[in-house]
């Protein structure tokens, strides 16, 4: 199966996907210094060192897979807690890739920051997002009224692309890595 890589870091993510029998078609990766941890680490081909607002996904043909870690500082505790009004917020890119390249499943990570109830409203508009991503924001729409848009949709009835999207709170301690760092998982699968 084939997964693309988003906002891979130094690739602990995607060289967990390679034991598990992924083949990676890309890794897109705006940093020089992760970029140059996934060359010594993968094929320094698939390493795409660009912003990935301007990455064009169907560059990459058919995916199973999406996986990656969106930038954590407008959700990290030690930042300035933005969300949504922080550039460095990629959900939305995220969203675009799920969208244009429809694959089979999606695991994205992030702060557990990510889950405080002052993000409530935005987090649960980025699972919808998730859930319903054909349903794009509408030029000069506010996310919020988006969000309210997006909640009345009754999954079950819903014809279009969509995703059964679920979310867990893990600490790689409890799976025997020697740190306690707890992490936001949110998977998806069409």
């Amino acid at each position: 199966m084939k997964s693309l890589e988003l906002f891979s870091g130094c690739g602990g993510l995607a060289k967990g996907l390679e034991l598990a029998g992924f083949d990676h078609c890309a890794f897109v990766e705006f940093n020089k210094r992760a970029c140059e941890s996934l060359r010594a680490n993968f094929a320094p081909s698939l390493v795409h060192e660009v912003d990935i607002r301007a990455f064009d996904f169907n560059s990459v043909g058919n995916v199973d897979l999406i996986a990656g870690g969106p930038p954590c500082q407008p959700f990290s505790l030690g930042g300035l807690s933005r969300a949504y009004e922080d550039s460095r917020d990629m959900f939305p890119q995220a969203i675009r890739a799920i969208h244009e390249l429809t694959p089979r499943g999606f695991i994205f990570e992030n702060v557990k920051g990510l889950l405080r109830k002052s993000f409530s409203d935005y987090f649960e508009y980025i699972v919808l997002r998730l859930t319903f991503p054909e349903r794009i924001l509408p030029a000069g729409m506010d996310w919020r009224a988006h969000l309210a848009e997006l909640r009345t949709i009754d999954f079950p009835a819903y014809a279009g692309l969509k995703y059964d999207v679920q979310y867990r709170l893990l600490n790689a301690v409890d799976y025997g890595v020697p740190q306690s760092r707890e992490r936001v998982f949110i998977v998806g699968l069409r």
